[in-house]
């Protein structure tokens, strides 16, 4: 019963009742990508959780463990913005769920996001489900599992679920990110 409710928020709070043609039309709450980030955290904040150190800032500057008040499905959110843009444009936008010791209840839930965000856009492609080891973890003992959903312009929808190792104090997480096609192209170039 608490995955179908999950499910329900998730859908709902993801948007609109007709098909969308553009992942830039799909929201995580209230929140886009194009968006500017001040319209719903303060630039202190902002500026405040600011994570230079793990992230090439020439072109994309990463902003954590950003919290809504009023947010209901959404434990966290995390934000990437072109360098230097003083409106805080959205190019990244991923919301957090917090699993504690419970990954399988995760990983149940990639497949039924999924389907329910490819039911809004007219078109979209599904990568189907992957696993890869964690590049942070020099063990090889955490990875993220999941699944990328690719409109027609390019922009992405990423569902994964992140299997931290136990040396590490960090939760297990579901992770919902949204980002233009730039942002997800220099990530893979940064990542490789």
């Amino acid at each position: 019963m608490m995955r179908l409710l999950l499910i329900l928020i998730l859908t709902i709070n993801f948007q609109s009742l007709t098909k969308a043609d553009d992942i830039r039309d799909f929201e995580i709450e209230g929140m886009s990508i194009g968006d500017s980030a001040l319209n719903f955290f303060s630039k202190k904040d902002l500026i405040s959780n600011q994570k230079l150190q793990w992230y090439d800032t020439e072109v994309f500057t990463p902003i954590d463990e950003l919290k809504l008040e009023n947010s209901k499905t959404y434990e966290s959110f995390q934000i990437a913005v072109k360098t230097n843009d003083q409106k805080y444009r959205i190019e990244s936008l991923a919301g957090f769920v917090f699993y504690k010791n419970n990954i399988n209840e995760c990983y149940n839930e990639i497949d039924n996001i999924s389907e329910s965000i490819k039911n809004l856009f007219e078109e979209i492609s599904d990568s189907g489900i992957q696993t890869v080891i964690h590049g942070y973890d020099k063990s090889g003992e955490s990875t993220v599992t999941g699944k990328t959903l690719t409109d027609k312009a390019g922009n992405v929808v990423v569902i994964d679920c992140y299997d931290w190792s136990d040396k590490f104090e960090w939760w297990d997480q579901l992770r919902i990110t949204i980002a233009t096609k730039y942002y997800a192209n220099y990530k893979k170039k940064f990542l490789n």
